[in-house]
């Protein structure tokens, strides 16, 4: 063969490896999952770019560049990969512009837009070293290390930072830090963010009451009082786009459902990283039978039980002062059924207990809820609480909110096994 045609055909070998290789790239990137949606009321939506829109409920996984939007009564809440929660209000409409996570290092991006509707973000291991970038259309909020609020329309962001390490936001050229816990900014369109003030109660009381459900279910019909229920009970959480799932436990590479697309994988993998993706899952094609011997450790595995004692921090607004509290939080995790008993005190209050379990994983997921609020069993009457959190062999970690007669309160909890 001719010289100039072995290089032409190098060339032309070169082109397709390249064409494959964005081929490859590209396709993971448009299906890649990046969360998944633990919580519902209503029926928030969801359009991934490629993809038709669909009713998001428990257990359906959240993709890169999806748009999620919910109406008058929807309310959702995503858990993703790295364990950052985001409640999205009434009303509200978000882009996810990018979300890059490494396991192994902890590090990564995320980077939302919101356009409009009431937002609660808790970060997870991302925003321990890298800001959370939320871009709305009067301003750009970034979250290190806590928990934020955003209330956001066409004319003005207002930012609220409830707790963690700083708050910036940038506006017509010039940015704001906050790092006092309990203080809001207001940016208006085409205007420098405003100064720092603190939070009154009947605001956060006011936005908080946004984030709460309806009430009106979330399933056909409605009317249940009770979204996680309702989905877990319709058979959504044990299905994800119509395809049934069947591992009872957690698997690395089967986190976040099972429907379409490379599992726990980021959008911007690169092709070494996705060609990966068959030997990671290569168990899977496995005799299932066990050996004899494997039998009794499995069984004890199924049925043991993980206790999870830690620590909760975060912000308490009560009769107008807004205040630092702590609290305690412990779960009795039964592996097998994947629930547990929480007992949780925090500022004054206890909540939970007793010997039937109160927090159920989400589908096959790692993500745990309390299905209804867990009323206060001691101390100040009146209270209730909710938390999202993941759960693994030996952590747990996530956010709670608390909600009360002239008082609410918002953050983070952390527990490692005993």
């Amino acid at each position: 063969m001719a010289k100039s045609a072995v290089r032409s055909l190098s060339v032309l070998c070169a082109l397709l490896l390249g064409v494959a290789a964005f081929t490859l790239v590209g396709a993971a990137s448009a299906i890649a999952k990046v969360g998944v949606t633990s919580a519902t009321d209503g029926d928030p939506l969801g359009k991934p770019p490629t993809e038709a829109e669909r009713v998001l409920r428990v257990g359906i996984d959240v993709q890169a560049n999806e748009l999620i939007t919910t109406r008058a009564d929807d309310r959702a809440h995503l858990m993703f990969l790295d364990g950052t929660a985001l409640t999205i209000g009434p009303d509200a409409s978000i882009v996810i512009d990018k979300f890059v996570y490494d396991p192994n290092t902890k590090t990564g991006d995320l980077a939302i837009t919101a356009t409009k509707g009431v937002f609660r973000l808790v970060g997870g291991r991302i925003s321990k070293t890298n800001p959370i970038t939320i871009t709305t259309p009067s301003s750009t909020i970034g979250i290190r290390g806590g928990v934020g609020i955003l209330n956001v329309n066409s004319r003005e962001t207002i930012s609220f930072f409830i707790f963690g390490f700083s708050m910036t936001i940038g506006a017509n050229g010039r940015i704001e830090t906050v790092t006092r816990p309990g203080s809001e900014v207001t940016t208006l369109f085409g205007s420098g963010p405003g100064r720092p003030r603190m939070i009154t109660a009947g605001v956060m009381n006011g936005i908080l009451g946004q984030l709460q459900g309806s009430g009106k279910g979330g399933s056909p019909g409605g009317g249940s009082g009770n979204a996680d229920q309702s989905a877990q009970n319709s058979g959504f959480s044990n299905s994800n786009s119509g395809k049934g799932t069947n591992v009872s436990g957690t698997r690395s590479f089967d986190n976040f459902g099972s429907g379409p697309g490379p599992n726990n994988r980021n959008p911007n993998d690169t092709v070494v990283t996705a060609l990966t993706q068959a030997n990671e899952t290569a168990p899977s094609l496995q005799p299932t039978t066990p050996k004899t011997e494997n039998i009794i450790p499995i069984v004890n595995t199924m049925t043991s039980t993980i206790t999870y004692k830690g620590t909760m921090s975060g912000i308490a607004f009560h009769n107008g002062n807004p205040s630092k509290a702590t609290g305690i939080y412990t779960n009795v995790w039964n592996v097998g059924p994947r629930n547990g008993i929480a007992s949780v005190q925090f500022n004054g209050a206890a909540f939970g207990g007793g010997t039937t379990p109160n927090t159920f994983a989400v589908g096959n997921s790692s993500v745990f809820v309390t299905p209804t609020p867990l009323p206060s069993t001691t101390g100040v009457p009146g209270r209730s609480l909710s938390l999202v959190g993941t759960t693994s062999p030996t952590s747990q970690v996530g956010g709670f909110v608390i909600t009360g007669p002239r008082y609410g309160a918002v953050g983070t909890f952390q527990g490692t096994k005993q």
